[in-house]
């Protein structure tokens, strides 16, 4: 085969190298060269180059476009030359190879392509101390890893320990996978932008290579989470919904994530699309219900052992008083941690001081983060949650119907499933009935800014 003195075939296709044990290839199908043509001869530069680009998944007309070839005489030397060394060297017969796909399934299977294990942790947490959630941690590892389900939620309240449950199971389990990568949507970044970053990171593709148009866009995505397992973990996601309506509906403009949650739930592949959020999106209990690959874990706060090892561990002493501590923060982790600091600074440690303040402390910057969830809420939900912030006992359905002016008597129904979806509001069973409150940190925020309600 001929070739040019400058040897530009050397830059074609260069990306193989990340992925494929080249030059163990390029000694070891010499040696198949060699016994072919009864003379000790390396591949050329042109070879090299072919079998990089079919490596990489190119098809010989674009690999003779590349080299400035005619299809026609590349496809003659493959014949003659590659496509035969290759079959040798996986113990194949002559002339068995029917595709240029099979190059790279065949050498794979002989073990030539390097172990993969590419990560990028963006936004993720570094986890230094992690309480409990050993049946949680479980339960997502049998979804996950025994299952294989392919788009996964862990929902909650704010503060309740989302992120930190994602980040921990994901270095638990990184070993399965061939590529993580992890992105925060707090900025309430397009698809199309997202789409442009996880790309060309799944697939060692240049972003000026993607396609402009949105469900091609998905769809090379879709490819890459089926060519290798993929763990891509979504935090914030909340960010990409709506506000001002009931729960799970997206913000004008973002609406072709939906789609992509669909896509990665139903179409078949090998990964899994993990998403952090406060509320779920409006597909994943319909997508649940319809048994595709599709789970979600609702977050509670920590039971009261893991609570009081959090405690400890952040400097307060064991006192009698630490249950009432935990009951009325919920065992929120974020909310422990932060009383914790409150005790220390103005209470001299002292539970019981900082729990006989006339009201309900709520320390910074929860205040603020449960503030930005609450104004979320549409105006029929700031209705049901304020009624119930101003009661302190729970309250039986019908009074809540009797008491409350919505639009219509069914809309009541989906005002209580969205606000329990948000993780703002408590069911409680008894004698038959089911009973409706909120969380004292909630009903403490509601009544001291009822401007979060405007």
């Amino acid at each position: 085969m001929k070739y040019n003195t400058n040897r530009f075939e050397d830059e074609l296709f260069i990306k193989a190298a990340k992925l494929w044990n080249l030059e163990k290839l390029y000694t070891e199908l010499a040696h198949k060269k060699t016994v072919a043509t009864n003379r000790k001869i390396k591949l050329t530069p042109v070879e090299k180059a072919c079998l990089r680009g079919l490596l990489c998944g190119y098809p010989p007309k674009k690999i003779a476009a590349a080299l400035h070839w005619s299809c026609g005489s590349l496809s003659v030397q493959l014949t003659k030359g590659l496509y035969r060394y290759v079959e040798s060297l996986t113990n194949r017969k002559s002339n068995t190879l029917k595709s240029w796909r099979d190059i790279s399934i065949w050498l794979e299977a002989a073990g030539y392509k390097t172990p993969q294990q590419c990560q990028d942790w963006g936004e993720a947490p570094q986890i230094s101390a992690f309480y409990g959630r050993t049946r949680e941690l479980n339960t997502l590892k049998q979804w996950i890893s025994l299952k294989g389900s392919q788009l996964v939620a862990i929902l909650g309240i704010v503060g309740v320990g989302k992120t930190s449950l994602a980040a921990k199971l994901a270095r638990e389990i990184q070993e399965e996978f061939d590529y993580i990568i992890w992105r925060s949507l707090s900025s309430a970044q397009p698809l199309k932008q997202l789409l442009a970053q996880l790309i060309p990171f799944l697939s060692h593709q240049q972003s000026s290579e993607l396609p402009e148009d949105i469900n091609l866009l998905m769809s090379h995505f879709l490819e890459c989470l089926r060519e290798h397992r993929c763990l891509v973990i979504l935090d914030d996601a909340e960010q990409i919904l709506s506000r001002g309506t009931l729960v799970g509906k997206y913000q004008a403009g973002y609406e072709d994530y939906g789609q992509l949650f669909r896509r990665v739930a139903q179409e078949r592949h090998q990964s899994c699309l993990l998403l952090i959020s406060w509320e779920p999106p409006l597909e994943m209990e319909l997508l649940e219900k319809k048994n595709y690959s599709t789970r979600s874990l609702t977050l509670n706060g920590l039971p009261t052992e893991d609570a009081r090892k959090l405690l400890a561990a952040n400097g307060l002493s064991e006192q009698e008083q630490d249950m009432e501590l935990i009951k009325r923060y919920r065992g929120n982790p974020l909310g422990l941690k932060l009383a914790v600091t409150t005790i220390k600074d103005f209470f001299f440690g002292s539970v019981s001081e900082f729990l006989s303040w006339e009201e309900m402390i709520v320390p910074e910057p929860m205040r603020a983060m449960l503030i930005e969830q609450l104004n979320r809420l549409d105006e029929s939900e700031k209705k049901v949650i304020a009624y119930l912030a101003r009661n302190p006992t729970p309250i039986y359905i019908k009074q809540l119907r009797h008491s409350i002016t919505l639009d219509y008597n069914s809309q009541l129904i989906s005002v209580l499933q969205s606000l329990e979806r948000r993780s703002l509001m408590e069911k409680i069973s008894h004698s038959n009935r089911t009973f409706f409150t909120i969380i004292p940190v909630i009903r403490t925020v509601i009544n001291q800014h009822e401007g979060c309600l405007l």
